[in-house]
């Protein structure tokens, strides 16, 4: 019996031993790391207007670097900045009266509306006299056709100016309609967002550097007829570079994300810059139409981006790049 026991516990430590010796000799087959080569990119972004125009300056040359916000180009704008004024005005005369209207009549135009009432109401009652009067006589033959129906034209005329006394005086009291003041309101309105779409349209003749960088290509000089979004220079966010490198879709899964990465360019061979992998492609490049042996499928690749900090601005775009991603 002991013996036995004996035996099995020799089988199960030799077991262990196995396991234990396929594992190390698998870990010291993996490599520490994968060497690859690329080229320095960057984020490239091109700046352009948003309407066409005449260039009246660039400000900005190639190799200069600039901080967003910075002024890289202007358009000519005087007929934009003239019909802004046009708008202004606009604006300002149809605010001043629906301001008016909603305010009211001051108490001078209800004092000369009742001023003009009685008036009116005084040649109106002296030209019904007139009337009455040349009415009895016209019906005694006393006065011609002729004659009565003069009179009889003023009495009329004089009564209608009265009612528009009338009208006038209860307008300046009771204030102007809502719907009149509320048209006034809609004209302020539009005014306003015609104004807004003007000073729009002249704040996009100046353009502004949208990111940190450095300008890497100009395309037009001063003078130059540009059309809506054509580019007016390329900036490159050099502080922010990285390199895409194509690995095998055997080695791919050695590749993770956040791995850390050590890059090096032939310009600064003593030094090497820390970057971390940001980002793996899901789909393969340069796949064959035809994928059916195992030795194409080893074929394809995989782009794989390594992001690298360049503080110092050292890194230029197109430099030729070796990548050591560590595996462990």
């Amino acid at each position: 019996m002991r013996k036995r026991v004996i035996i099995l516990l020799v089988i199960g430590l030799s077991i262990v031993c196995g396991v234990f010796l396929a594992k190390r000799d698998r870990v010291a087959d993996t490599p520490k790391s994968m060497l690859l080569y690329g080229n320095i990119e960057v984020t490239e972004v091109n700046v352009g207007f948003k309407i066409p125009g005449r260039i009246l300056g660039r400000y900005v040359d190639e190799g200069m670097y600039v901080k967003k916000g910075d002024i890289i180009a202007k358009l000519e704008n005087r007929e934009i900045a003239s019909f802004v004024m046009q708008q202004k005005a606009i604006f300002q005369e149809a605010k001043v009266r629906h301001e008016e209207l909603k305010a009211g009549f001051r108490i001078q135009e209800i004092e000369q509306a009742t001023a003009n009432l009685k008036a009116s109401e005084a040649e109106l009652i002296k030209a019904k006299r007139d009337f009455e009067r040349a009415e009895v006589l016209f019906n005694n033959g006393a006065i011609p056709q002729s004659k009565f129906d003069e009179i009889k034209s003023i009495y009329s005329a004089k009564s209608a100016l009265y009612e528009k006394a009338l009208e006038a005086l209860s307008l300046v009291k009771e204030g102007m309609r809502k719907e009149v003041i509320e048209a006034a309101y809609l004209r302020v309105e539009q005014a306003r967002a015609a104004l807004s779409a003007a000073e729009e349209r002249l704040r996009d003749t100046t353009i502004y550097a949208p990111i940190d960088g450095v300008v890497l290509k100009k395309y037009v000089e001063e003078g130059e007829i540009i059309q809506a979004g054509a580019p007016v220079v390329t900036i490159g966010d050099i502080e922010r570079p990285w390199v895409k490198v194509h690995v095998k879709e055997e080695k791919l899964g050695l590749i993770k994300l956040n791995q850390r990465a050590f890059v090096s360019v032939d310009t600064f061979k003593n030094k090497v810059y820390e970057g971390r992998v940001t980002y793996i492609s899901s789909e393969a490049e340069f796949t064959p139409k035809m994928v059916q042996t195992e030795e194409e499928r080893v074929k394809l690749v995989f782009s794989v981006k390594v992001s690298i900090k360049n503080e110092n601005g050292e890194l230029k775009p197109g430099m030729p790049a070796n990548v050591r991603i560590a595996l462990h």
